[in-house]
């Protein structure tokens, strides 16, 4: 189960067959609206895409209740990290550790030198006070919730760091990836407030499109969202990709849907890994980081069941474990082997 520094989740081409609990993506599936679109649309995949998305960002701006011309469509979350550190250049940038790889990777493409704030087990991950020195880097990364604590972040927290970054001119990129999937309010209303925001967001998890790659960053000055646009290839977003994530915003209940079975399996999860006496961090999103046997992974394969271990997370080792919450049969089944191997 150990796996390199940035290496995800997901790899279930290396084991076809298993019940893929490693990858965090929304339990309901691609919704059928999405499926109807493409289908019905196969002979536009030969054109070249629309430069500028432009259907897919209005239907964003809808959503997400900005102008329009705040939002770029990218080719998932990574495809905006990547072109934001094109943009911004940082000499210096601050990630909070453990914390998903592709921050570090994108920043290390521009020669920057990276700073680790890390996030202490015996605060369960939380994000809590400021680092000491202030939040003076030329970019930090913030991620809520956190990937793969699932630690949302205080509103009063995330405030004091943007009010710091804005005081020392530092750019704060905000990963929103997984919050449409918990019950807490998005950050869209700060964008206004602070220039100094760009925040991220993807359908890839939120609508299950991982295999389509959607991605989006909103950030109020637009003129560095046009460069964000400049810095990405001509025609990154597919023409299915655009597709779908038009189809998917269409279905207004989807998400609420969503966000109600998750967190009632959830708590399903919880307290079955916490009858086997594992640790578990109390998070809000679609997966839960746990402790356990540092063989575990190993025994849930051979069980058809392939889980996310954390060993390449900076501050984790290979006794700590990701799983995503599945649809309720799924997570009978992995209770079941959890049972089994324990």
């Amino acid at each position: 189960m150990g796996c390199g520094r940035f290496e995800h989740g997901g790899n279930v081409y290396a084991h076809p067959g298993c019940v893929d609990f490693s990858a965090s993506l929304n339990p309901l599936g691609m919704s059928r609206g999405v499926r109807e679109a493409l289908a019905q649309n196969v002979d536009a995949f030969s054109l070249y895409p629309d430069p500028r998305c432009a259907r897919l960002t209005d239907a964003l701006a809808r959503l997400e209740k900005v102008p329009r011309e705040w939002i770029v469509a990218c080719a998932g979350a990574t495809d905006a990290f990547a072109r934001i550190c094109a943009v911004v250049r940082p000499q210096e940038a601050m990630v909070c550790s453990p914390c998903y790889s592709g921050y570090e990777q994108s920043l290390e493409q521009v020669g920057c030198a990276v700073r680790h704030h890390v996030l202490l087990q015996k605060d369960d991950f939380a994000l809590v006070g400021l680092p000491a020195g202030g939040v003076c880097q030329d970019v930090v990364f913030l991620t809520n919730p956190n990937n793969p604590t699932g630690r949302c972040i205080e509103r009063e927290v995330l405030v004091t760091w943007l009010e710091d970054a804005r005081k020392h001119g530092t750019t704060v990129v905000l990963d929103e990836c997984f919050i449409d999937l918990t019950l807490r309010e998005g950050s869209n209303c700060l964008l206004g407030t602070y220039p100094n925001l760009v925040l991220v967001k993807a359908l890839t998890k939120s609508f299950a499109l991982a295999g389509l790659r959607v991605g989006y960053a909103m950030c109020s000055v637009e003129r560095f969202s046009e460069r964000l646009r400049a810095a990405g290839q001509p025609w990154a977003v597919s023409v299915p990709a655009q597709l779908a994530g038009e189809a998917c915003l269409c279905d207004e209940g989807y998400l609420e849907r969503s966000r109600r079975l998750v967190d009632a399996q959830r708590t399903r999860l919880v307290g079955a890994l916490r009858s086997h006496g594992l640790r578990v961090v109390p998070g809000e999103a679609n997966y839960l980081l746990f402790k356990g046997p540092v063989d575990l992974g190993k025994r849930l394969l051979a069980a058809g069941i392939l889980i996310r271990s954390c060993a390449n997370f900076r501050g984790l080792d290979d006794s700590w474990y990701r799983i995503a919450v599945r649809s309720p049969e799924e997570n009978d089944r992995l209770m079941e082997a959890l049972g089994e191997v324990m």
